[in-house]
């Protein structure tokens, strides 16, 4: 991704999966530590990429000195170490986001840590729902109720 390039500009996150894999409950509980870890990571990242949009919306007062003397724009230099932060969390989101994607969950909410598992119940397609701090899945919904719909398995 371009340095300064919003990611919105470029791609987007989409939050369907490009191919339809429906799990058991089995297989959908053996990914749990790995989701649990991108999970975690999507977590930070964003809490750190929040901290860097602020400094980016306040980022410092007018050009000062530097250490050794000369006159130098530390405002511009911050800007610039802002920007290449920025861009760095984000390919670590976009990164975390592609590994989800790849093994077919989809991810409903970061803050939340939820993540769904397409699978079938009494030959309808629901969603296995996982939410992070979980040590696996004990909740299932339909497609259309999402976590508020939420139901003990």
């Amino acid at each position: 991704m371009a340095r300064g390039a919003c990611m919105s500009d470029e791609r987007t996150m989409e939050t369907t999966p490009t191919r339809r894999r429906l799990f058991s409950l089995d297989e959908a509980n053996a990914l749990v530590p790995r989701v649990g870890r991108l999970v975690t990571r999507l977590q930070r990242t964003a809490a750190q990429l929040a901290q860097v949009q602020a400094n980016l919306q306040n980022p410092g007062a007018s050009p000062v000195a530097d250490p050794d003397g000369s006159e130098a724009n530390l405002h511009g230099k911050r800007l610039f170490h802002l920007m290449n932060d920025a861009d760095h969390f984000i390919e670590i989101i976009q990164a975390a986001f592609d590994e989800l994607q790849a093994l077919g969950c989809e991810l409903k909410d970061v803050p939340m840590g939820l993540v769904d598992f397409r699978s079938l119940r009494d030959g309808q397609e629901i969603y296995l729902c996982w939410k992070a701090g979980e040590t696996r899945i004990t909740h299932w919904h339909t497609l259309e109720s999402g976590f508020a719909g939420r139901q003990a398995l």
